[in-house]
């Protein structure tokens, strides 16, 4: 039996996992069949899957129960696996409507993936139009991330349409961690002196964020990462393991005009689009506090050729300046705030970043590992921007059309926006806690009217695309 050890933030969301939090993100990828429709393609498809399977790593790995996964984080390899309990097919009823195919994806996100195997499901969706059909990734993320995710279906799929030997993403292993291209350490005092400066930019990095857990005890708010700092909301509390999914297509190229006129970052337009969105959200469904709300902003620290799985991600806190009701003050508030905490990060090695990270939210997880649902959350809500593939990609003729990411919730961050820019798009996944919110399409409809409102403040009579 073959053992690796995961990342410590692996570690978190493997020790994580409950009912109420299910560890595990989801991508929605919808597909144009080529000639022949989706029914014969797919029947194709299925006529090609071997059963059981060797398959490579991440998808072969199984998390062990002991040691507690929050202290070791192991995992162990199996050889044969057998698809047909990781493969789930599924027909939306007519007339295939993308509301009906949101719900199904809901249903669907909120169930646990079973751990006592590898923890990962690929849902084929059919029953959208003759052409049309939807894959629904759901995988740990201690296995992947956004970013790793990304680079997965660049290293899948082809752009060349005509492409018909394309695998399936399940047999592959992400690249940098094949044997074929793995370059080993010129020898190993080397690779320890790597190590070694690892551990110890880590360990700067838990420095750094005790020294701003002591100025936050002492009530100094004026520290670059706006972490613990949420007034009471209903985004406060726990949460049970019920979802609501909203999603939104919106044009890139209108987002980039507006990130130049408003001398921005495609960043700072989601975030003024999420602070303008949860205004008027929370003021029409809810109470609008006077405290402006906060947010954990996730970076990536993985290198072009850093093709690892699990995590490898950096976690800014920033706030929203929803308390601020003119709007281009707010998307000045905005721009200062997420500013001040990449210029703090920015000081800091990769390693030095997570351990920053780790540490700030190490009350919060302590507290859920140990049951207490009501500790105080480091941020209320994740705002996630994941660069996708920017030209079109196939598999086997199929185009892929859109990428809707989903995430995870937790007790006290009962809310998160995930999008992904791929193909001219900007693909919003807005999930919540259904038993605890107002339903999302309440979220998604404000920040339609925020995009109007931003587009005619910056880019007066110019051309609006919602999807």
């Amino acid at each position: 039996m073959s053992l690796h050890r995961l990342t410590a933030t692996d570690g978190v969301w493997l020790s994580l996992e409950s009912p109420d939090m299910p560890m595990h993100i989801a991508f929605l990828l919808e597909f144009s069949a080529p000639e022949g429709g989706a029914a014969q393609f797919l029947r194709q498809w299925r006529a090609g899957l071997d059963a059981p399977a060797s398959l490579p790593q991440p998808w072969n790995f199984v998390p062990l129960k002991f040691p507690p996964p929050g202290v070791a984080a192991l995992v162990r390899e199996v050889d044969d696996i057998d698809l047909t309990e990781h493969i789930r097919e599924w027909t939306l009823p007519e007339p295939g409507s993308q509301d009906q195919l949101t719900e199904l994806v809901s249903t669907i996100h909120r169930k646990q993936l079973d751990m006592s195997r590898p923890p990962w499901e690929l849902h084929v969706i059919e029953g959208l139009a003759q052409d049309r059909f939807a894959l629904l990734l759901k995988v740990h993320h201690s296995l992947l991330d956004g970013a790793s995710a990304m680079r997965l279906f660049s290293d899948t799929f082809t752009e060349d349409q005509a492409a018909r030997d394309v695998p399936d993403l399940f047999t592959v292993r992400p690249a940098a961690e094949s044997a074929e291209t793995a370059v080993p350490k010129a020898n190993p005092f080397s690779a320890l002196l790597d190590a070694l400066t690892g551990l110890l930019a880590l360990v700067r990095g838990i420095g750094s964020a005790a020294r701003d857990a002591l100025r936050r005890a002492r009530g100094d708010k004026t520290m670059a990462q706006k972490a613990y700092q949420q007034p009471d909301t209903i985004l406060n509390g726990t949460i049970t393991g019920a979802r609501d999914l909203s999603r939104r297509r919106y044009d890139l190229a209108l987002f980039k005009r507006l990130a130049k006129a408003g001398d921005c970052t495609i960043n700072d337009i989601v975030l003024y689009l999420v602070s303008t969105a949860l205004r008027d959200y929370l003021s029409n469904h809810a109470t609008l506090p006077e405290i402006s709300l906060t947010a954990g902003v996730p970076t990536d620290l993985r290198e072009e050729d850093d093709g690892r799985v699990g995590t490898r991600a950096g976690m800014m806190f920033t706030a929203l300046g929803t308390d601020i009701a003119d709007p281009r003050d707010r998307l000045s508030a905005i721009k200062y705030y997420i500013r001040a905490a990449k210029q703090h990060m920015g000081a800091m090695a990769p390693n030095e970043v997570i351990g920053y990270g780790l540490a700030v939210t190490l009350p919060w997880i302590l507290g859920l590992s140990f049951g207490f649902t009501n500790t105080a959350a480091s941020h209320p809500m994740g705002i996630s921007n994941v660069p996708g593939p920017r030209n079109p990609l196939y598999w086997n003729g199929a185009r892929l059309e859109t990428i809707y990411p989903i995430s995870l919730l937790m007790h006290g961050n009962p809310l998160n926006f995930t999008c992904i820019g791929y193909s001219g798009g900007l693909h919003f996944g807005v999930l919540g806690a259904q038993d605890k919110l107002p339903p999302m399409a309440y979220l998604t409809a404000a920040m339609d009217t925020a995009l109007d409102e931003l587009t005619d403040l910056l880019l007066p009579d110019s051309v609006r695309a919602v999807g």
